[in-house]
Parts: structure tokens; C-alpha cells; sequence
């Protein structure tokens, strides 16, 4: 993997976009096909996971910290909000938890694939979807703490930064929230296929990306609060911490950077398909992974 954040042109597809354009703070290669990103909200690091079982730690000026190798590729990472702890899910039922210097602190295998993955904002918890339709939460010694299970399986999952709660979307049509013993808050039938989820930092609103229906969005209780409708098959949501920014881009390649109140701030087609998109706690930064391995972080701070 190689980054010289001091060096690059904008691309035109950044040049291209429509509204309020993005100063580009730093574009990375990994020179291989990224699988997942991960972002640390305090720290602004990257956790990036590629094609060619490379995990690395990139910082907030776009550089290169440290790169170690799995035995495998991993499909999903997780990391803490300060960094200081990480998960990647390789194949299908090997979990890896790593340190700030992606030093491996243990593995497991799980009984079943697993389906999404989220770890709690200082690390202690992680949050396990397995495709039998079982979560399991783990503590950061590796021991079960909770067990729960829903009629389908989650394919989303991300915890609440201000309260233990564990949000959960399923890719057909449901949508839940949890304690972190395993006990249900509520649990809603959603109407569309979700292919995301984001949360505000407190958990009162809900973001999902719905498919042709927009970003719904829930409130904490898990009512329905409305949907801010883009062009296009929403297929990944973001958020900032407070109700600042929202992200979304879909299959077609578009991608939507919008306030709270809906308005487009900024779009513009990406020339490869998004891997994953983060907004980090402010709504200032947006980073973007392309599948070609390419990673861009874009700034509308004061702008």
C-alpha cells in the first residue's frame, strides 16, 4: 500500500459534482481492491482492509501508520472510536481482534457466517450477526456476554456512542434495537430492503439506506420521522455525530452529501462502485473507498 497525500490532482469526477464542491484532503491507493473500511471518529484514522490480505492503519493526513497481513482477506472491519482496538471478520467465521498497531490479541471461529459486525465506541464490545439469525456480543477477552435472535438475520449493525444499545437492521425488512445483555427495546417491520444503517451519536435518529425508497429515517423509539429521497438504489448511509450530515450512495454510482434538512449539499457519479463510505463526528469530513482500491477523504470544513 503506498499514500503521498501531498501529491495528486483533484479528479475530475470531484470537479465534476454538482454544488458545493469539497476542498480533497488526501486520496490513498492501496494498489489493491479495497474489501471494508473502518473509521476511528476520535482519531480520524482508517482501518482498511484490501484484496490482497492486507489490513492497515492509515492516519488523519492521509499517510501510511502501520500495514501487517491476515492469513486471509477480511470482508468487514470494525474499530473502536479512539482506535485503540479493531475487528476483521475473515471468510465467513474467523474473527480477529487486533490492537491500534494491528498486533492480533486473539481469534475465534464462529458456528455460523457471519453477517454484519460493529464494535462499541471504546472497544470492549463486539457485536457479532450470524446467519442463523443469532447476534452474539463479546466482551474484549473474548467471553459471550449476550446472545440474542431475530426471525431474520442482521445484516447491519452499528452500537450507540451516549447509551448501551445495540442498533440492527436486517437486509428484509426489519429494523431493531437492543440492550447489551441481549434484551429487545423495540423491533419494527420495515417495508423496503435496507442495505445500511447509521445512527447519531445519542441513537435519537435512525438512518437506513432503503433501497429505491430513499434514506428512511427512524426515531429512537423506532418511529418512522420521514426519508430523504436521492435519485437512484441507496445501498450505504452515513452520519455525522449530531444531526449534521447524512451520506448516502448507491448502486448506480451516485453519491449524496445532504444536511439535516435534506438539501443536497454536494453529488456527484463516482467512476467505480463505492465500497463503503464514513463521516466522521462533525460532518466536516467524508470519507469514500472505491472498489479499485482508491480512497478519498473530502473536506467541507468552513466551506
Amino acid at each position: 500500500m503506498s499514500a503521498d497525500p501531498q501529491e495528486f490532482r483533484v479528479p475530475a469526477w470531484i470537479r465534476d459534482g454538482i454544488g458545493r464542491m469539497p476542498r480533497v484532503s488526501w486520496i490513498y491507493s492501496s494498489g489493491k481492491g479495497v474489501k471494508a473500511i473502518a473509521l476511528a471518529r476520535e482519531t480520524a484514522d482508517l482501518f482498511v482492509a484490501d484484496d490482497d490480505r492486507g489490513l492497515a492503519r492509515i492516519d488523519g493526513r492521509g499517510e501510511l501508520s502501520y500495514l501487517t497481513r491476515l492469513p486471509r482477506s477480511a470482508r468487514m472491519v470494525a474499530v473502536s472510536d479512539d482506535g485503540q482496538w479493531g475487528t476483521a471478520v475473515v471468510d465467513y467465521g474467523t474473527i480477529y481482534r487486533f490492537d491500534r498497531s494491528l498486533k492480533f490479541v486473539w481469534e475465534t471461529e464462529l458456528s455460523e457466517p457471519c453477517m454484519a459486525i460493529a464494535m462499541a465506541p471504546f472497544g470492549y464490545q463486539t457485536a457479532i450477526a450470524l446467519s442463523d439469525g443469532a447476534t452474539e456480543i463479546l466482551n474484549e477477552r473474548k467471553r459471550r456476554i449476550a446472545k440474542f435472535e431475530t426471525v431474520r438475520p442482521l445484516a447491519s449493525l452499528e452500537f450507540c456512542t451516549q447509551a448501551p444499545l445495540l442498533f440492527g437492521a436486517a437486509e428484509h425488512g426489519l429494523v431493531g434495537c437492543y440492550e447489551l445483555n441481549g434484551g429487545e427495546v423495540w423491533q419494527e417491520r420495515f417495508w423496503s430492503n435496507v442495505g445500511d444503517l447509521a445512527t447519531t451519536g445519542d441513537g435519537d435518529l435512525v438512518y437506513l439506506a432503503g433501497s429505491a425508497h430513499g434514506v428512511q429515517t427512524l426515531d429512537g423509539d423506532g418511529a418512522s420521522v420521514g426519508a430523504y429521497v436521492v435519485e437512484g438504489t441507496v445501498r450505504r448511509v452515513a452520519c455525522s455525530y449530531e444531526t449534521r450530515r447524512v451520506i448516502a450512495s448507491t448502486i448506480e454510482r451516485q453519491l449524496f452529501v445532504m444536511d439535516s434538512q435534506g438539501d443536497v449539499i454536494w453529488q456527484a457519479e463516482t467512476p467505480e462502485d463505492v465500497v463503503d463510505i464514513a463521516c466522521d463526528a462533525f460532518g466536516d469530513e467524508v470519507t469514500v473507498a472505491l472498489t479499485n482500491g482508491e480512497i478519498f477523504r473530502l473536506d467541507w470544513g468552513g466551506i
